[in-house]
């Protein structure tokens, strides 16, 4: 079972100054046992608005529903991490025989007064809006991680300085479109875990999303109204010596025929440190050889094309 963490006293509504110690503290603990036990945890009150979401959500949809040609102008460079990802252009999990069967969007910022270069119109003000809101919760999540493997309450932020400016953070939106077959061995986004710290995401309401639980099956992250999904990512398992999880997930073909016929949409804030972050085990273990964390970013999402 996922647990389920109610951010009121902490979130984006409330000064971070007001927040007493004790507070942090439990908030702390009740993220990092989640990220041990289970590595995926449901935030509520978390403080953005349902607005901003349903509007990322409805000019995503416009953006993928036109012709090809449209969506083409914005194609990802290879080596890059902004821009259009085509339907069966991506494959998460290499060991699958087939790609994908989804198209997304992924965008960078510039820096806190630009927008980002090669933006689609009509999604330019939305995203920008809802990526530079999710980062002002990541840096409150990276205080309570910090907090919860017992370092200084700013430890995990002095690795992420350019998430508002300009590092390689990412915000996504995926497009699943309604499946009338697949190939064999296909899946809609493939078994992976993320590359970075943490990973917020909204779904909408067509199952799919599932984790691999701890014995080794994968169990449904079912939509729950008014969360956020947040899982951790590969930076914070290295970092924490794997007392915390980066735990893997899939997205897979509904059994049921009338949700294959559905359209599923998702939006992922992917937290990554700088890239000149130097990742190494907190505790001293070297259990993980320090690895500088643009090199571990890029090397694996370049080889999902």
């Amino acid at each position: 079972m996922i647990p389920l963490v109610d951010l009121t006293l902490y979130n984006l509504s409330v000064s971070e100054e007001q927040v007493d110690t004790a507070t942090l503290r439990e908030l702390a603990d009740q993220i990092c046992h989640a990220f041990q036990d289970v590595g995926f945890v449901y935030l509520k009150n978390h403080g953005i608005s349902e607005k901003l979401i349903n509007d990322a959500f409805s000019t995503s949809k416009a953006f993928f529903d036109q012709p090809v040609e449209m969506k083409q102008k914005y194609s990802l460079p290879r080596g890059t991490f902004h821009g259009w990802i085509a339907f069966e252009e991506e494959k998460v999990n290499h060991d699958r025989p087939v790609f994908d069967a989804r198209e997304g969007f992924a965008m960078l910022v510039c820096n806190d007064s630009t927008s980002p270069k090669n933006m689609p119109p009509q999604i330019d003000s939305t995203f920008t809006e809802i990526y530079r809101t999710c980062s002002k919760l990541a840096l409150r999540i990276l205080d309570l991680l910090s907090i919860g493997l017992d370092k200084d309450r700013d430890f995990l932020r002095q690795f992420h300085k350019g998430m508002c400016f300009g590092n390689n953070t990412m915000f996504r939106s995926n497009f699943y479109p309604p499946l009338a077959e697949t190939k064999e061995g296909q899946a809609r986004c493939g078994e992976h875990s993320d590359y970075g710290t943490v990973t917020f995401l909204f779904q909408d309401d067509v199952p799919g999303l599932e984790a691999k639980g701890p014995n080794g099956e994968y169990v449904p992250v079912s939509p729950v109204d008014h969360t956020i999904v947040m899982n951790l990512g590969d930076m914070m398992q290295r970092w924490s010596a794997d007392r915390l999880k980066a735990t893997k997930h899939r997205v897979v073909v509904p059994q049921d025929e009338g949700d294959r016929q559905r359209l599923r949409q998702s939006l992922s804030f992917f937290v990554v440190p700088d890239d000149d972050a130097s990742i190494a085990c907190i505790d001293g273990s070297n259990k993980y050889p320090t690895i500088r964390c643009i090199d571990y970013v890029k090397g694996n999402f370049d080889a999902n094309f």
